[in-house]
């Protein structure tokens, strides 16, 4: 990941949803070693789509 700020940008208004579907062991897992870290997953998520925009926007 680059060394931009993180986490919620201020002043953004948050509108739009990503609706997945995973199995609930899947869920417990990653929920537990989130919250275990001291994350929030809607972040982490966020922070994954944006670093594959910027590594796919490389390519072009």
């Amino acid at each position: 990941m680059s060394n931009k700020k993180r986490g919620r940008p201020a002043g953004k208004i948050k509108t739009s949803k990503i609706e997945i579907t995973v199995e609930p062991k899947l869920k417990e897992e990653f929920m537990a070693i989130v919250h275990g870290n001291n994350q929030y997953c809607s972040i982490l998520i966020r922070e994954w789509i944006i670093d594959y925009i910027d590594r796919n926007k490389k390519r072009d």
